[in-house]
């Protein structure tokens, strides 16, 4: 399986969602899915970002979050 890379879109606006993909146009797909009426709006929003957000918690399955290097 390749490397997932991160995005950044908004929907309503100024209300951010993260999502990992393989690629931007598995991205378009989705938005094209979960806002059939409206993704021509929220496409604009979306964003390749290099790395989560700084308030991001990666959980090990014990529900501890792991430090901020040990994932992406």
């Amino acid at each position: 399986m390749s490397e997932l890379r991160k995005f950044r879109y908004e929907f309503p606006p100024m209300e951010a969602h993260f999502l990992e993909a393989p690629s931007p146009r598995a991205v378009v797909e989705f938005l094209k899915r979960s806002y059939p009426h409206n993704w021509d709006e929220v496409l604009p929003t979306m964003v390749e970002i290099p790395s989560w957000p700084v308030f991001w918690k990666t959980l090990d399955h014990d529900g501890r979050a792991l430090p901020p290097n040990k994932h992406g």
